[in-house]
C-alpha cells in the first residue's frame, strides 16, 4: 500500500517544496507514539473501521483523538464509514448477512456497525456533523475533541 501511495503522489504533480513522508504503522496503538499528542489539524479515515472490530475501532478513535488538536485549536477528525442502515428493513438485512458477507468476499468488512455509538464512547470526542448516504449504509462524520464539555 505504501508503494501505491508513493506512485499516486508522484503522478499528482505536487509543488516541489511540499515534503511527503509515507509511514507504516498500527492506527490502533502507534499514532501517539509516532506523531505525538495534538500533532495534526485534521485526521482523516475512510472505510477502515469495518475491518477493525469494535475494540480496534475504539482503540483507533482513542489514538486519533489524542493526535488531533482539540476543538479550541481548530482540530477535526473526518470519517467516512460503512454503517448499519437507518432503514429498518435494510438494517435487518445487514444484521442477517454481515458476518457471512465479511467472511466470503467482503475482505473481513462487517458493514453493520454502529459507528456513531463507537464515537460517543470515546471520552471528549464529539460528533459535530453526521451525514447519511444510501439510506445510512454509509455515513460521514466530522468530530472534534472537547474535554471542556465533559461533566
Amino acid at each position: 500500500m505504501l508503494q501505491e501511495a508513493r506512485n499516486r503522489a508522484s503522478s499528482l504533480r505536487l509543488p516541489e517544496d511540499l515534503s511527503l513522508r509515507f509511514i507504516q504503522g498500527d492506527a490502533t496503538s502507534e499514532l501517539v507514539q509516532t506523531f505525538g499528542k495534538e500533532s495534526f489539524d485534521t485526521v482523516v479515515d475512510s472505510f477502515s473501521f469495518c475491518v477493525m472490530g469494535t475494540q480496534g475501532v475504539k482503540e483507533c478513535l482513542e489514538q486519533m483523538s489524542q493526535v488531533v488538536k482539540p476543538k479550541a485549536k481548530g482540530g477535526q477528525i473526518l470519517l467516512l464509514e460503512n454503517t448499519r442502515s437507518s432503514n429498518l428493513l435494510l438494517g435487518l438485512y445487514q444484521d442477517a448477512t454481515a458476518d457471512a458477507a465479511a467472511s466470503i468476499g467482503g475482505k473481513g468488512c462487517v458493514y453493520n456497525q454502529d459507528v456513531s455509538k463507537m464515537i460517543a464512547s470515546i471520552r471528549g470526542l464529539q460528533i459535530v456533523r453526521e451525514d447519511l448516504y444510501a439510506a445510512g449504509i454509509f455515513r460521514s462524520y466530522m468530530c472534534q475533541v472537547d474535554f471542556a464539555t465533559i461533566v
